[in-house]
């Protein structure tokens, strides 16, 4: 009785560690360091988990960003950790924001015994003052290896896309030299803060009408009846170059400005 006790509990001891291997070659720390991302920055201003994170991130990381916006414009970027370190410094400095990101669902993951490769879907919020700013998802596609007995993210390309976007009041300086040259700075919220950016606007004329010409866009503005157009789209009617601008830089900031504000 006692040799099969001795026996049984032979077994069971060969059946934990048959199971406890088993598990360890299946665990995925690749997923796991991305349900830690999310916690981490989930409470990022209330825990100040800024070190957790970049604790995550390999010395030699090299990322790419590539954001979709609404209007379908496409931003690129590129990150290091200590890029990484900078954002983060960002958001905690600005006491009414606030990110919020979940897990929508893994499309691809390969673990391998040094190295791990994961892509994966997150669902985001962008929070000012407890108000959704913007939302979306984000598609990252990371690549892990191990580090001294340390999982690290070593590299990561990441698709943002933009699915709404609250849009807010904002203040544009109209700076003018004579009737034809205005140069415009429009202040705008942009999620973390507010942002600026500089328009330069030219108007010359042809035998039938005035023509503003903007970046790459050309803008019509007749002389009989002072209807502006872009293409073939009317934006209405400006009695002169000071309300032809104002016309100009609110259709040019539809999805970002709800009011502009001029002065």
């Amino acid at each position: 009785m006692k040799k099969s006790y001795i026996l049984l509990c032979c077994m069971v001891t060969l059946l934990c560690k048959t199971v406890s291997a088993k598990s360890a070659v299946t665990s995925d720390p690749v997923i796991e360091i991305v349900a830690s991302y999310i916690k981490y920055m989930n409470s990022l201003e209330k825990d100040n988990t800024a070190e957790k994170v970049l604790n995550l991130y390999s010395e030699q990381y090299l990322g790419n960003t590539t954001y979709v916006k609404l209007s379908g414009a496409i931003v690129k970027k590129s990150y290091t950790k200590g890029d990484i370190k900078i954002q983060l410094n960002d958001i905690l400095e600005d006491s009414n924001y606030s990110l919020k990101l979940e897990m929508n669902k893994v499309l691809y993951n390969v673990q391998k015994e040094t190295a791990g490769t994961l892509s994966v879907l997150l669902d985001f919020e962008s929070l000012i003052d407890d108000k959704i700013a913007e939302k979306g998802t984000i598609l990252m596609n990371i690549v892990a290896s191990l580090q001294k007995g340390q999982w690290k993210i070593i590299q990561n390309n990441m698709v943002r896309v933009s699915e709404r976007k609250d849009i807010g009041d904002c203040v544009c300086h109209v700076f003018e030299k004579g009737n034809t040259q205005f140069v415009t700075e429009l202040y705008y919220p942009a999620g973390v803060k507010y942002d600026h950016k500089f328009e330069a606007f030219r108007i010359t004329s042809n035998d039938k009408n005035r023509i503003i010409k903007s970046g790459g866009n050309t803008f019509i503005w007749e002389s009989k009846s002072n209807e502006l157009f872009l293409n073939e789209e009317k934006l209405g009617a400006a009695r002169n170059p000071e309300e032809v601008v104002q016309l100009i830089i609110k259709r040019l900031n539809l999805e970002t400005c709800d009011n502009i504000i001029f002065r």
